[in-house]
C-alpha cells in the first residue's frame, strides 16, 4: 500500500477491551525489552517496564547486546546519547532482529539536529517492518527515510498521538503536559509500546494500546502530584495499577 493512501485512510481510536486485551497479555508473558536507550532515560525506562509488566535487560556492550536481544521479545533502539560503541551496537541488534523476526522500535532522539543521528536512522530504516516514535520535528526530519522505508508503522506522538501504518491508522489524544516536563518519560514510552509490539502482532495496535494506557496513567498521575518530581513517582504507580476498569471509565468519559 502506499504512503498517499496511508495518509488518508481514517484513524480509530482503540476501544478499551482492546487495549485491556494487549495489557494483559503483557502481563501473562512478561516480555523481556532489549533497550539500547540514552543515559538519562535508562532508570525511569527500566522502572517503567517493571511498572507494565514487562521485563527490562538494559544490555549496551558491543560483544553482548546480540546475545541479550535472542531470547528477548522486543528490541529498542534509542539514539538520544548515541556514543562510539552504541553506534556499533546498533547493526548487531538489526542483524538479530532481522534474523530471528523480533519487532523493533526505533526512537531518533533529536535525528535533526545531527549528522550522525541522521546517517544511523538511515541505517536502523533499511530493516523491514520496523516501528518508529518520534515528535513531529523528528519525523519530519526522516520523512524521506520513512517513506522509502518498507513496512514501517510511524508513531508520532503530541498533543494527540499519531499511529500510521500500511494496514490501520490510530490516534490517541490522552495524556497530560506534565509528561513533557521529566527527562525521559517520553523515551520511556518506546519501550511500553515494544513491550506492546512483543505480545501484538499488529505493531500499529501495539503503540495504540501503549500510548492510551500511558497517557491515562499521565492524566491520573496529574491528579495525584505535586510537580514535575512527584509527578514521576505517581507515574509509576499509575502504569503499575492500570487494569481493565480504568481503561474502560478513562476512555469513555474521554478523562
Amino acid at each position: 500500500m502506499t504512503s498517499d493512501t496511508t495518509e488518508i485512510m481514517p484513524a480509530r481510536t482503540l476501544q478499551p477491551q482492546e487495549v485491556a486485551s494487549v495489557l494483559a497479555r503483557v502481563a501473562q508473558s512478561r516480555p523481556r525489552v532489549q533497550c539500547l536507550t540514552n543515559t538519562v532515560a535508562q532508570n525511569i525506562t527500566a522502572n517503567m517496564l517493571l511498572a507494565f509488566g514487562a521485563i527490562p535487560s538494559m544490555a549496551i556492550h558491543v560483544d553482548e547486546v546480540a546475545a541479550m536481544a535472542e531470547g528477548a521479545g522486543a528490541i529498542l533502539i534509542n539514539i538520544g546519547t548515541i556514543n562510539a560503541e552504541s553506534e556499533l551496537a546498533i547493526p548487531k541488534l538489526l542483524e538479530v532482529a532481522r534474523d530471528r523476526g523480533k519487532p523493533v522500535v526505533f526512537d531518533p532522539v533529536f535525528v535533526e539536529l545531527s549528522p550522525l543521528r541522521r546517517h544511523i536512522a538511515g541505517e536502523v530504516l533499511r530493516l523491514p517492518d520496523i516501528l518508529v516514535r518520534g515528535n513531529a520535528t523528528e519525523m519530519a526530519a526522516l520523512a524521506v527515510d520513512l517513506a522509502a522505508a518498507q513496512g514501517v508503522t510511524r508513531v508520532t506522538t503530541g498533543k494527540v498521538d499519531r499511529i500510521e501504518s500500511g494496514t490501520a491508522n490510530f490516534s490517541v489524544a490522552h495524556g497530560h503536559p506534565l509528561m513533557t516536563r521529566v527527562t525521559g518519560i517520553g523515551c520511556a514510552a518506546g519501550a511500553l509500546i515494544a513491550a506492546c509490539c512483543a505480545v501484538e502482532a499488529d505493531k500499529a495496535v501495539a503503540a495504540a494500546a501503549a500510548l492510551t494506557a500511558y497517557g491515562i496513567a499521565g492524566e491520573i498521575a496529574s491528579e495525584r502530584c505535586r510537580g514535575p518530581g512527584s509527578f514521576e513517582v505517581e507515574l509509576i504507580d499509575a502504569v503499575a495499577a492500570m487494569d481493565a476498569a480504568t481503561l474502560a471509565a478513562r476512555m469513555e468519559t474521554g478523562r
